[in-house]
This record gives C-alpha cells, structure tokens and sequence, in this order.
C-alpha cells in the first residue's frame, strides 16, 4: 500500500476521522510525487505514451492525466509522430531539444533487392529504416521496436504477410500500427483479402518508390489525424 494512504488510515484509527486539511495534504503529495516521477523519466529523453507507462508506477489513464495537467503548466509538451504521441520536457533552450524525432518504418521482404530499393528512397526523409526478411522476424521487431509503420511482402517464408497482419491485430500494443502491403500479387481476391484485416493500404509489385514514399507519408497522416479525433 502507498505510504500516503497508510498515513491516512493511521490518522483515522488515532483521531476516529478523516480530516479535510490531511485528506488536501495528501492529495497535493501524490499530485507532486507522481508529476515529479514523469518528469524524472522524461529528462532520459523523449519517451511515446506506451514508454512511459511502462516505466511508471501508473496506468496509462492516469498517466496521460498528469501528463497533460503538465503540460497546461508548460513543464512538458507533445507532437504526434505517426501513430505515437511522443512526451518530451519543455526547455526554452531549443539547443537542447531535438527538434524533430525520426519515424520508424519497419520494411519486410525476403528479396534483399527490395529493401535496398525502399532505403534508399526513404533514407533522406525524416525516417529510421528498420528491416526484417521473414515474416517471424518482423513479427519480433514490431513487438520490440514499436515502428510507426510497416510496410511488408505477402509471399515470404516462415510466417506470410497475412498471419503477421492476423498476429499483430491481436495485440492492444501493436494493433493500430499502419501497415502497406508490397506484393506481386495483384488479384482483386488478395487485395480484398488484405482490405479485411484492415490494412490501410495496398501496392503492387513492380512499384515507383516515389509512389511508395508518397503512399507512406498520406497513411501516417491519415493514422496521426485518426489518434487526435480517438
């Protein structure tokens, strides 16, 4: 049991009441202490909604309260980046804070050729390319790299495009990753396929990587604006 509250049950037991001026007292403490507690996570540096709450002693509504009450008080801030909102301290020394955080495309294929392709159209944009070759390894690296959007194959070994879609569907943490199909196959059975596991968008193989890029770009946006109107 919190110290705070044991203080005020221990009040109870001496005195037979709860007194308004402890019960303000206390309310103030906790505010304190737990708005200290994100600022002290922060002050690692920029951290999503998801990072936080894992390393506070709060749940994510609760969190999210005093997270915002912070920023009413101009000691904290946020921008959304895909389909994250990213915390981060205020600092009127814009030296001192990045003034933008790059976006986590994780790209799947298991023809290496492609990959290259996709890098380098999108290694000059404000992205951080991150690979797997196999839909088990990039169902791994969405667990743990928590990518702002997947851009994957369908034919691939171990586990297809399909069931990694089906897989990350499932999870509360990776369900609302944005996810573009890149496949040679072009029926209107695979697209629809596809459309019913909710995938935000559909790109067949051979691909202008300026179309891809361009694709991209519209699906975060169209995920980012979704997370503001939830």
């Amino acid at each position: 049991m919190d110290k705070t509250y044991e203080y005020i049950i221990y009040n109870f037991v001496i005195t037979g009441k709860f007194t308004q001026h402890i019960i303000i007292k206390n309310r103030l403490f906790i505010m304190h202490w737990r708005e200290q507690e994100l600022i002290d996570i922060l002050e690692d540096g920029r951290s999503t909604t998801t990072e936080v709450v894992n390393r506070s002693h709060m749940c994510k509504v609760t969190a999210l309260k005093y997270l915002e009450g912070l920023k009413k008080k101009g000691k904290v801030n946020c921008e959304n980046i895909g389909t994250s909102k990213v915390w981060f301290l205020q600092n009127n020394d814009i030296t001192n804070v990045p003034s933008e955080k790059k976006i986590k495309v994780l790209i799947v294929d298991d023809d290496k050729n492609v990959l290259t392709i996709i890098r380098e159209a999108l290694g000059y944009e404000p992205f951080e390319i991150l690979e797997a070759e196999n839909g088990k390894e990039a169902l791994g690296m969405a667990f743990t790299h928590s990518p702002d959007i997947l851009v994957m194959d369908i034919m691939m070994p171990h586990m297809d495009g399909y069931q990694v879609c089906k897989e990350l569907k499932k999870h509360e943490y990776t369900k609302t990753i944005p996810i573009i199909i890149l496949s040679a196959k072009s029926s209107v059975d695979d697209k629809l396929k596809a459309m019913n596991l909710n995938i935000n968008d559909y790109i067949v193989k051979p691909f202008d990587p300026r179309e891809l890029k361009a694709r991209i770009k519209m699906v975060l946006n169209q995920s980012m604006h979704t997370e503001v109107n939830a």
